[in-house]
């Protein structure tokens, strides 16, 4: 047996397979090792669905980087996406992410023709070629944590939350579930998702104002600033968050910030296809890491491998009847059970507990519940 036994056979007819190409736009946070992780985990999921042989060949991902909104520039990512869809000769692309650019894009979905996957959470948009894997979505993390509170026996909450498309969104969910909650809505208060110091003390003073039991934090800044502004304003609530949680991880901001609040996160240690990814990724990249967006990449890349593999024929369209085909596909995302499933009419692929509760506590960031919360309703 040679070593080459493992390999196609020669074929004189069909003498070469091409690699797939796939788009890869990174629109934030780019230049940040969990970012870094995220994509180097799709190329890990990729390279192991094909020493598998679940699909026949490599997979060329074609990656621009760009930073785009609230805090960027949207044309950019706009700009990127079309050379990539339409000058690149891909089959799918991975991204945009942020709701700001996702929107900008979105004519440009069907237009194109060429699946998207993305992790973006908005429930606002939608397009039989926008696959998403979300990096949570703002109407169930509100409610996770509202029910949270509401178990916690908290009567009213205050919120700072980012001005922009993103905070509004979750605004809106935020006041339909206090509703439902029963809860009463202290105060709301907007924010730049780039603050100063003085605006994060004003919003502090105006919702410690309000005698709040609880708040809430809405926002992509960085968090620390916003506890040491509640620091020197002297206001110790119940601290609540949602998917902003996820910079409690080393790199971004690091435990230390968020000791005492409780929010959403996308990873449990308890979930094996999850610890398997993390052995996985340190063999092949020597770093161990583990969290959300090196599970969400995992993912994305393992549904993006599935799709390739009954893709027929290979264009875009093929590739999208493809993910429509996924189902079941154990994730490295949430809590153990959770499935990726798409259909012609499913476009959230995430299914189960794909969501938990974490906090920081003592330093250390825990899991402390899933999705549902027993409300005694």
């Amino acid at each position: 047996m040679t070593t080459d036994s493992n390999k196609p056979l020669t074929n004189p007819r069909r003498p070469s397979i091409v690699p797939w190409r796939i788009g890869m736009l990174l629109d934030w946070a780019h230049a940040t090792q969990p970012m870094i992780d995220c994509a180097d985990a799709v190329t890990l999921a990729l390279e192991q669905a094909h020493a598998a042989r679940q699909i026949d060949r490599s997979v060329e991902l074609v990656v621009r980087k760009v930073y785009g909104g609230p805090n960027a520039a949207t044309l950019d990512v706009l700009e990127a996406f079309r050379d990539l869809v339409y000058n690149q000769k891909i089959l799918g692309i991975i991204g945009p992410q942020l709701p700001d650019d996702m929107t900008a894009c979105a004519p440009d979905f069907d237009k194109a023709g060429v699946p998207v996957l993305s992790m973006g959470g908005t429930l606002s948009l939608s397009s039989p070629y926008l696959f998403q894997l979300p990096n949570g979505s703002y109407v169930d993390e509100i409610r996770m944590i509202v029910n949270h509170a509401k178990a916690a026996g908290h009567k009213s909450i205050a919120v700072i939350r980012d001005l922009s498309m993103m905070g509004e969104e979750y605004l809106a969910t935020f006041n339909l579930a206090m509703r439902e909650a029963g809860l009463r809505i202290a105060g709301a208060y907007g924010i730049s998702p780039s603050p100063s110091l003085d605006e994060l003390r004003d919003a502090v003073r105006a919702m410690e104002s309000t005698r709040a039991d609880a708040l809430m934090s809405i926002s992509v800044s960085v968090h620390r600033h916003l506890v040491a502004a509640m620091k020197e304003v002297g206001w110790n609530p119940a601290k609540l968050m949602v998917c902003n949680f996820v910079a409690a991880i080393p790199d971004f901001d690091g435990p230390e910030a968020f000791e005492g609040w409780v929010g959403v996160d996308q990873f449990d240690e308890s979930n094996p296809v999850f610890r398997r990814m993390v052995d996985a990724f340190e063999k092949r990249y020597g770093r161990r890491g583990g969290h959300t967006y090196m599970a969400i990449g995992y993912d994305i890349g393992r549904t993006l491998a599935r799709g390739l593999s009954m893709m027929a024929p290979s264009t875009p369209d093929g590739l999208r009847a493809g993910l429509e085909k996924v189902r079941l596909l154990p994730a490295a995302a949430g809590a153990p059970d959770t499935a990726i499933s798409f259909a012609k009419n499913q476009r959230r692929g995430y299914n189960g507990d794909y969501l938990v509760r974490r906090t920081v506590e003592n330093g250390v960031n825990k899991v402390i519940g899933g999705m549902r919360v027993d409300t005694g309703a």
